[in-house]
């Protein structure tokens, strides 16, 4: 369409067609809508007045080269192509209106940049148009498909489907177009199951990859063609359970509202035009009769006979419908359609071009002060001035007061309504639609879509499957197939210490180091502290009563021999060592509950060294026990000289020998590598072991090794004078008590390396109890039941008769 300064009253309609173009009510209302504006503006006083614009349509078939041709003529002056050449006679030309689609709007868009004439289209959305440099003077009023592109991914993300197939058409601008989409699919992790390029060989088969394919999300692009709607009729039973997601450069015709129901599209919101719905209603047959637009309507929606014979005998045979003769002559054509947007965006695009003739004039009648109008002078200002330049500077405010402005690409950024379309079937398909979301890429990252899910009507009322493989739950991460598209994965549990708590995560998280995940790996949670104790552990209870119990027994039996202190049985071997061993055993049944409980620094230091140094006072009185009963039984032979060690000078002696060198190995270990708190986070999966660090490691075993080894001589010096009478001494319940301390210890030691946490505490603990009481057993039991039970053994005539019978 294109649009010319005329200084006549009115110019003339010129409609150059071909009858191989089959004309659609939805083309004819672009046109109606076209001359809509231009009868405005005409009328109107407030925009080029004194000026009248014609205008000559053309219709280009959708073919590149008929476009071309077309454009020749108009520049040639309307008769025929002569390049370079103007056989015009009056008016002139200010600017072309089109075309609708990419390829055909190129190819004009090239020629017209070569004669500086400036071109707007209402429906091109070609990337390659935004290159201001190549085409400087073309401008439109839609923007690109950058855009289309940027919402159809981010529309899929939301939707949560990774897993589509792409029909587009076989032309340039469809491979142009599946080339720049597959990008940005692939950048927002959305993969192609099957890329199907439409054409003239192919419409009327079916391709085995949509038989086979299992995604049931199709996008449809290229360029809309017949070809291309009857390859998807030819399909139909493939797209059943198929929803389709339909670009606004689509135009939405009623054969294609039947496949698409439940499908979701993108289109720019609609804006009603004053007086544009009468104007279309009033559009009858008779009305225009010498219209070749209505008589090709009539051929194709009506099979009406027309006057021309040609057509009546080409159209039967090219579209295979016979006519008939009928007259609608005063019934209306119904050519307005709510739906369709494009007859909005081809009235802005004259109201643009005419409101920019207008600046450029008034702006050169300002500078040159002339008023005389006439088409030589009309050129003048044409070729004087860009007139793209006063295009893009328009500022133009529609009915609805909303203010457009070309951007830097030429084009006018709107945003996009998301729509479901919904076809129901009664006595004949009825179409309707609901709005569900909305993308304005002019936001800002996260609030560009809105989509309201739960207005969307799909197919079957099931949510259509978008994803090669089912969506890994949260606790879960991908694993991808090898051999396969990225997003055809297993879903593969996260790792310990890891979480997911996303669906369809790529990588687990792991948890900060004093945290753990849950059962279900989907949140990290404080891990659980473990230590023995008072409030949880049973065995905390069990160890305080069995300390408490031997600690009391240990105390009754010092009371006991402390009553009878005076007695033969309590004198021998050395009562004062008894006391002390008695009161060391106390210590080390009390020392437990340095074991128990939370460990803090001060506990930490305590628990060896409160434990060590009685046990080892424990079996120092023991080993000094063991020489005295060697020595006294030397003693009693005539002559020996060992009875000058007998007294109590001897066995205080070792004792408080033994049990300086472990206290001074104490100190030196406290004083160099103090045992401390410790946090252990790696032995066991969730938990944080709270224990105590013995800090040197040598210092530790030194001390348990210098017990092992009074224990040991103990035993062995016992273990010799076992034979002894049983009236002198406690040979043998120093050697069962040494026997059981030393098996006791010796088990201890690869148990308690061998576990960790608070078992290795509750091992320490069981053989430190054990052991003692072991020794408190072996050792006092046996004169504690003379005392109590057998009085009349204890004295020295008993005892001194016992050792004359044995001897």
């Amino acid at each position: 369409m294109v649009m010319e300064l005329e200084d006549t009253i009115r110019s003339e309609t010129n409609a150059n067609l071909s009858i191989f173009c089959r004309v659609y009510d939805l083309e004819y209302r672009h046109l109606l809508a076209f001359i809509f504006a231009i009868d405005e503006i005409n009328r109107s006083p407030d925009i080029l007045p004194n000026i009248t614009l014609g205008y000559h349509v053309y219709d280009s078939c959708g073919h590149v080269n008929k476009a071309i041709k077309d454009v020749l003529q108009i520049l040639s002056g309307h008769t025929k192509e002569a390049p370079n050449y103007s056989c015009m006679e009056r008016g002139a030309l200010a600017g072309f209106i089109g075309d609708l689609n990419s390829d055909t709007t190129l190819q004009m868009a090239q020629l017209l940049s070569l004669y500086g004439y400036t071109q707007i289209s209402y429906g091109a959305r070609d990337t390659l148009l935004s290159d201001r440099k190549t085409y400087p003077n073309f401008f439109r009023t839609v923007p690109d498909d950058e855009m289309q592109y940027v919402a159809i991914a981010k529309l899929l993300e939301r939707l949560k489907w990774n897993w589509v197939g792409i029909l587009t058409s076989d032309d340039e601008y469809g491979e142009r177009e599946i080339r720049h989409l597959s990008k940005h699919l692939s950048d927002h992790g959305i993969c192609i199951e099957f890329k199907i390029l439409v054409s003239k060989e192919n419409y009327d088969t079916i391709p085995p990859e949509l038989r086979s394919s299992t995604t049931e999300v199709l996008i449809i692009c290229g360029s809309a063609s017949l070809i291309y709607y009857k390859f998807l009729k030819n399909n139909v039973p493939y797209y059943t359970e198929k929803t389709f997601i339909i670009p606004d450069s689509w135009s939405m015709g009623e054969v294609f509202f039947a496949l698409s129901n439940c499908s979701l599209a993108f289109t720019f919101p609609h804006l009603y035009i004053k007086g544009m719905l009468e104007y279309f209603r009033s559009i009858y047959p008779s009305s225009r009769p010498n219209d070749p637009l209505i008589e090709d309507i009539l051929i194709s929606q009506y099979r009406c006979f027309s006057k021309n014979q040609m057509k009546n005998f080409l159209i039967p045979l090219i579209h295979r419908r016979p006519l008939r003769n009928c007259s609608l002559g005063n019934l209306p054509l119904y050519l307005y359609s709510p739906d369709e947007k494009t007859s909005y965006r081809v009235y802005i695009s004259v109201y643009i071009l005419a409101q920019a003739l207008h600046d450029m004039d008034f702006s050169f009648e300002k500078n040159n002060k002339k008023s005389e109008i006439n088409p030589h002078t009309l050129k003048y200002k044409l070729s004087l001035f860009k007139l793209s330049r006063y295009v893009k500077e328009v500022q133009y405010k529609d009915q609805n007061g909303e203010v457009m402005i070309f951007n830097d690409k030429g084009e006018l950024p709107r945003p996009l309504d998301i729509i479901n379309w919904i076809t129901r079937m009664k006595n004949r398909n009825i179409t309707d639609w609901m709005h569900v979301g909305h993308f304005d890429g002019s936001l800002s990252e996260g609030q560009q879509l809105t989509l309201e899910t739960e207005q969307i009507s799909w197919k079957g009322d099931k949510v259509p499957r978008g994803q090669c493989s089912e969506e890994c739950l949260p606790g879960f991460r991908k694993s991808v197939r090898e051999g396969y598209h990225p997003c055809c994965y297993n879903c593969a549990p996260c790792s310990e210490g890891e979480i997911s708590n996303q669906s369809d995560s790529e990588l687990c998280k792991k948890c900060p180091e004093n945290e753990w995940p849950n059962k279900a790996k989907t949140i990290c949670s404080d891990k659980v502290n473990e230590y023995l104790s008072y409030e949880e552990d049973i065995l905390v209870l069990f160890f305080s009563i069995t300390s408490v119990i031997f600690a009391t027994t240990s105390l009754l039996i010092l009371g006991v021999f402390v009553w009878f202190r005076s007695t033969p049985i309590v004198r021998a071997n050395n009562r004062n060592l008894s006391f002390i061993l008695l009161l060391s055993l106390i210590l080390s049944f009390l020392s437990v509950f340095l074991f128990l409980g939370r460990p803090v620094d001060i506990t930490c230091m305590l628990q060896q060294v409160t434990f060590g140094v009685p046990f080892t006072i424990s079996a120092s009185s023991i080993l000094a026990k063991t020489i005295m009963v060697f020595i006294a039984f030397k003693a009693t032979r005539p002559g020996s000289s060992c009875r000058k060690w007998v007294g109590v000078k001897l066995p205080n002696t070792v004792m408080l020998f033994c049990s300086s060198i472990q206290v001074m190995n104490c100190i030196l270990w406290l004083s160099i590598s103090p045992p401390f708190q410790e946090y252990d986070m790696d032995s066991y999966p969730g938990k944080i072991i709270i224990q105590c660090n013995e800090g040197s490691v040598i210092g530790f075993y030194s001390m348990l090794g210098y017990m092992g080894f009074l224990a040991a001589v103990s035993f062995l010096l016992a273990f010799m004078v076992r034979t002894l009478p049983d009236s002198f001494n406690e040979a043998k319940y120093i050697t069962f008590s040494m026997l059981v301390f030393c098996s006791v210890w010796i088990a201890m030691i690869p148990a308690y390396l061998s576990t960790r946490g608070k078992y290795m505490v509750a091992v320490e603990i069981f053989a430190i109890l054990t052991s003692s009481a072991g020794i408190l057993l072996c050792m006092f039991s046996p004169k504690l039941y003379i005392l109590l039970f057998k009085p009349e053994l204890n004295t020295r005539g008993t005892m001194l008769g016992k050792r004359m019978m044995e001897m």
